[in-house]
């Protein structure tokens, strides 16, 4: 005897649900015919309710890293910007000792010269 359509779904969603660990009633019977969509309505939004839950908490997690991700670059900008400024203050700061050493040379030289 052939199966119908909507017997064969409801024999392929018990195996997927039997796999997965779910179960098809909160009873744990078998579903009647009388059961009709609702049971399966039902049966599926518990068989995805855990699935709906684990991507919710991904996207959560990935909100979080992304979150993490902004703040962590914001800081880095922050140290980039100070260590350049320090940098262009040391540059700034030995080329005016160099320039400084420079001229005390020069004027020494020039002091021995007269001498």
């Amino acid at each position: 005897m052939a199966r119908d359509p909507g017997s064969e779904v409801q024999h392929k969603l018990r195996e997927i649900l039997d796999r997965a660990g779910a179960e098809l009633s909160p009873r744990g019977s078998e579903p009647t015919q009388s059961d009709g969509p609702s049971q399966f309505n039902s049966t599926i939004q518990r068989a995805s309710g855990a699935t709906v839950a684990e991507i919710d908490g991904l996207i959560g997690e990935l909100q979080s890293l992304r979150d993490f991700l902004l703040k962590e670059g914001q800081r880095l900008q922050r140290e980039l910007t100070e260590y350049t400024r320090l940098n262009q203050g040391a540059r700034e700061s030995t080329r005016i000792v160099a320039e400084t050493l420079m001229k005390m040379k020069t004027e020494r030289d020039r002091d021995r010269r007269l001498q």
